[in-house]
């Protein structure tokens, strides 16, 4: 149920985005995409007397979606059945699965003008990042945290090739949240292909 009401809230910033724009009267876009979800470090350290066991997420199957209104954007992505492994434990390699789920309000710039049907753009948001874990092992579980919700930065590059109202868009983008340091140093990558439509 908390999920849920995480996903509504989520989902409102898109919402939101969206009804802003559409009073400026942009033209809107859809995009659901499907990819690869590509960790890039580890998403918890715990000192546990003289050793260091650090957990990390495996690459999974992403999906996402988004919804463009002129140069502004919302972003939902999600990522579930993320193995969780722990290094510096004796005898022990997978200790669960996790999921991600991030909505993200961006603007897109497209600096370069449209070659032929080919469309680079960059952007860049702010949103909100919700992961939850399920461990195998209650000692792991008691350690680190079933649940949370960090904010997070979006930044990403990407390019559309439009037929039309139909196109096909590749991306390449980081969310980028603090890690249990503090530092801005957890980040998720996703590499994601989909199909657009011009509404």
């Amino acid at each position: 149920m908390k999920r849920i009401a995480i996903a509504l809230q989520l989902a409102g910033v898109v919402a939101a985005l969206g009804g802003s724009a559409e009073a400026a009267r942009a033209q809107v876009a859809v995009t659901p995409s499907i990819g690869a979800y590509i960790p890039a470090g580890d998403f918890h350290d715990l000192r546990d007397q003289a050793e260091q066991v650090r957990v990390q997420r495996d690459a999974a199957l992403a999906l996402g979606l988004s919804a463009e209104f002129g140069w502004l954007r919302g972003t939902l992505a999600y990522v579930t059945g993320s193995r969780l492994t722990a290094d510096g434990i004796e005898e022990q390699g997978e200790i669960g699965e996790g999921s991600l789920l991030i909505a993200a309000a961006d603007l897109v710039l497209r600096p370069i003008p449209r070659l032929v049907v080919v469309q680079p753009y960059l952007l860049g948001g702010v949103g909100l990042k919700n992961t939850s874990y399920d461990y195998d092992d209650d000692g792991i579980s008691d350690a680190f945290p079933d649940d949370e919700t960090d904010t997070t930065l979006h930044i990403g590059v990407g390019a559309d090739l439009m037929f039309g109202g139909i196109g096909v868009v590749a991306e390449l983008s980081d969310f980028i949240s603090k890690d249990a340091e503090g530092d801005w140093g957890a980040h998720d990558a996703f590499a994601t292909i989909g199909l657009k439509f011009r509404l």
